[in-house]
């Protein structure tokens, strides 16, 4: 070995040795937009989830509330009394929904109300999004919005209507 063999061999060594390992800025980069990417991707996923849970809640109290509805319609004659004189003279003290927000207990997503017609013989219950204004939500609600399917309603005949941008079959499926 000569001496440039010995030198070339120095200087190799001596730039490895005080060189440091680690993460160049581009590495950090690529990381940083794949991160982004899947954020993009999941995010809107999981909102999208979260939405349609709520308003699986709300279909099943909507659900919840007509059986109630039909069990006192079998007991009294009609949908709005809770006794066979009351609906017959159409007075006395009205019945109420068993729940009038969904989620039953926690921060309420929707509001349940209800309009009976013909003497109490038809109803017309609806779920509204407490983001709504005029929603009548209790203090402490979501403030949860669907552009989807915005009020969900359910009428004593089973009949199932929305008011936002999709379609029946959409805000209803199973």
């Amino acid at each position: 070995m000569g001496i440039i063999d010995r030198q070339c061999k120095a200087a190799k060594f001596s730039r490895s040795v005080g060189r440091e390992s680690g993460v160049t800025l581009m590495e950090l980069l690529i990381v940083v937009v794949i991160v982004g990417i899947l954020a993009a991707v999941a995010i809107p996923s999981y909102q999208n989830y979260m939405v349609k849970g709520k308003r699986a809640d709300a279909k099943a109290v909507l659900s919840e509330d007509a059986n109630w509805l039909e069990r006192n319609y079998v007991a009294s004659g009609c949908y709005n009394y809770a006794s066979v004189p009351d609906c017959q003279s159409q007075s006395g003290t009205s019945t109420a929904l068993p729940f009038t927000v969904s989620p039953k207990s926690g921060a309420a997503n929707y509001t349940i109300s209800i309009s009976y017609t013909l003497s109490g013989q038809q109803y017309s219950m609806s779920a509204t999004p407490c983001g709504n204004s005029g929603a009548g939500c209790p203090a402490g609600s979501a403030n949860h919005t669907d552009a989807d399917c915005d009020v969900l309603t359910l009428n004593n005949l089973g009949q199932q209507s929305e008011s936002g941008s999709k379609d029946v079959a959409y805000c209803w499926q199973r």
